[in-house]
Order: structure tokens, then sequence, then C-alpha cells
């Protein structure tokens, strides 16, 4: 009984639902854009929902076990206070991941007041670059988003973003004198130790925007760098248990070092010298449509087609034309986004060049 008290304390959280509702935003908001700029939905795939409740359920079971072996104890008013930040830092996610945020902010307040060591927060922090790292997988590159943008010269160039985030259930202790007025909290007695089990909602985003990588390189490097973060935040942990007077400063140099990182991300994008941008030697793919005839030929955004079915094209009607040559097969030859040469063919649908499943800049 005690334990279906404390499963429905979770799904009551507004963080929770925040979460959700948040969620189906983002998918909306992807499938307007990829229309608005393309005619077309990309990618028809709630993935957004799905990974919001497949990774969040799976890494909430995981992560709540190792919560309960180290034994997290955190005050009830400090889950207040980190439900409220949270659900502000996730308005801000279509433009920057905060979801960390809240827990420097109250390893901050907490080194301040002396109530709880503040060193439990740089694990947290640990546990949410962790799941940063695991919002997006190696195979994951088809969910980046194209986005059209209008060039400083007057071509058109696309940004690629993602936008990931879930609330998982972690299981931690609350300290049981403090919840004697929430009679809805079961209270533990374990001897003299008074104690309750409480499913945090605990939010975790994942943003990226790339103009010039490879989508591939662009998630390795930043699952790359979550990781560390997530190692530094647990040595800060580790070192602030012992050396408790040393948490604030650990606290602000995981801060400062989370910050660095972004910036080593940005400028890392930004020293390529390649654009996804409108070209006059072919037709620059923007996107592939998973499932298609297209997907299947290995086709990937940032290609050039040069020649499709032994006919030279520059634009969208050209190469319709071309492809029409043959009802049922497709010859291209192409100029791989890092500037390789490379050969693609395979079957279509018959009669239906429009559904090879290839996503271009649009006729002006």
């Amino acid at each position: 009984m005690e334990i279906i008290k404390v499963i429905g304390e979770f799904f009551i959280q507004p963080l929770l639902w925040l979460g959700i509702l948040y969620t189906l935003l983002l998918y909306q908001l992807r499938i307007k854009n990829e229309r608005n700029n393309f005619r077309i939905a990309i990618n028809k795939d709630w993935y957004e929902i799905r990974h919001f409740v497949k990774k969040g359920l799976v890494w909430g079971l995981i992560l709540s076990i190792f919560s309960v072996i180290i034994g997290i104890f955190i005050p009830i008013k400090y889950v207040f206070i980190y439900e409220i930040f949270a659900m502000v830092s996730m308005l801000f996610l279509p433009v920057i991941d905060l979801s960390a945020l809240p827990l420097y902010i109250l390893g901050v307040i907490s080194y301040q007041h002396g109530e709880i060591s503040s060193s439990i927060f740089m694990l947290l922090l640990s546990l949410n670059y962790f799941m940063k790292a695991h919002l997006t997988g190696k195979n994951d590159k088809i969910w980046f988003s194209p986005r059209e943008r209008q060039g400083k010269r007057g071509r058109r160039i696309v940004q690629y973003c993602f936008h990931e985030l879930t609330v998982l259930p972690l299981l931690i202790l609350i300290p049981g004198n403090l919840v004697s007025n929430f009679k809805f909290i079961p209270l533990i007695h374990f001897g003299e130790l008074k104690f309750s089990f409480f499913i945090l909602p605990f939010f975790v985003g994942s943003v990226g925007k790339i103009f010039k990588e490879t989508a591939k390189n662009a998630l390795e490097y930043y699952r790359k760098q979550n990781m560390l973060m997530c190692l530094i935040a647990f040595a800060g942990f580790i070192i602030g248990t012992i050396f408790p007077k040393s948490s604030l400063v650990l606290t602000i140099f995981i801060l400062l070092a989370s910050v660095w990182m972004i910036f080593k991300r940005k400028k890392k994008d930004e020293k390529s010298n390649q654009w996804y941008v409108e070209t006059n030697m072919g037709i620059r793919i923007v996107a592939i449509r998973p499932d298609t005839p297209a997907a299947k030929m290995n086709l990937e955004p940032g290609d050039i087609i040069l020649n499709c079915n032994g006919r030279h094209v520059t634009n969208e009607n050209q190469f319709y034309a071309a492809l029409q040559l043959n009802s049922a097969y497709c010859h291209l030859k192409l100029k791989t986004f890092n500037g390789n040469l490379k050969i693609a063919e395979g079957a279509i649908y018959n009669d239906s060049p429009y559904e090879l499943g290839i996503v271009l800049f649009q006729n002006k």
C-alpha cells in the first residue's frame, strides 16, 4: 500500500505533467517548422514523447537503485524549490538547456543554510550530465531537424537542431522529521531513524545546434563532453563529502566547467569550413525521410547531388525530371559533405519520383 502511495505521488507532480505537455509542444513546433520550410513533415514519428517515456522509465529505474544504495537524502522544502526552478528552466528549452541550473542554485542555497550537505547536489548534477549523454544515442542523428536561414551572401543555409527532455522518476529519501506535516507522504521507521521514500521528478534536457559539422560528429562530441562533466561533478561530490567547506568552490568550478564546454562546442562547429548551404554545382540534400528509398541508399544531409540517371542537375525541377527517365531505379553521383565523391543507387517506388525521400531547398 505504501508503494502505491509513493508511485501515486509521482503522478500528481506538476513538473511531470509540464514535461509531458512541453514534449508534445516540441513535437508540434518541429512539424510546423518542417512544413513551413520544406512543405512536408520530414519525420512524423512521435519520437519526442517516445523518448520521454522510454528513456525516463528505464533510466529512472536504474538511477533510483543507485540513489537508494548511495542514500540520497533531500529535505522536502528543497524538493519544492527544485521543482519550481525546474519548471521555469523547462520553458527555456527551445533556446537553451538549463535543466542543470536548479541543482547549481540548490547547491549554493544548501551551503549557505547548512541544513544539508551541498555535495549531494553535486551528485545529482553528475546524474543530470550522465542522463544528458544518454538522451542522445550514437545513432540518433536522424532526430536532427533542419531549419532554413538566410545566409549573409544571399544564399540559404540550414542549421540542424534537436531538443530532447525527460522527467524521470528518481527514488530518494526524505528525513522523516521534516515530513510530519505532510500526511500524504508515508513515514518509515528503521530503529530510531525516520525517513520517507519519495519519487522526485528529475528533469533532464538536451539541446543541440549545428551549422557546419556532421550530425554524427556533433553527437559523439556532445556525449563525450557530458560524460566528462558527469565525472567532474562526481569527483566534486566525493571531495565535497570529505571536505564540506570546499563545496561552494567546487559547485562554482563545475558551473564554470559546463560553460566552458558549451563555448568549446560552439567553437568546434565554427571552425569547420563547410556549410549546409545552397550550391551551384548541384543540389544540396537538406534531409532524408526515414524508411524511404533514399534512406536505404545511405544518402546523408549535406550531400550534393551532381548527376541523376546520367544527367547533370542543378535544381529541383531538373532533378525530378531526371528521376523520371527510369521509373523504378535511381542512379546518383554525389559529393559528400566532407568533399568525397560517391555513387548511390537503388530501387524507387514505381512512377513515384517524389516519394524518393530526399528533402531539398524549395524552389523560390
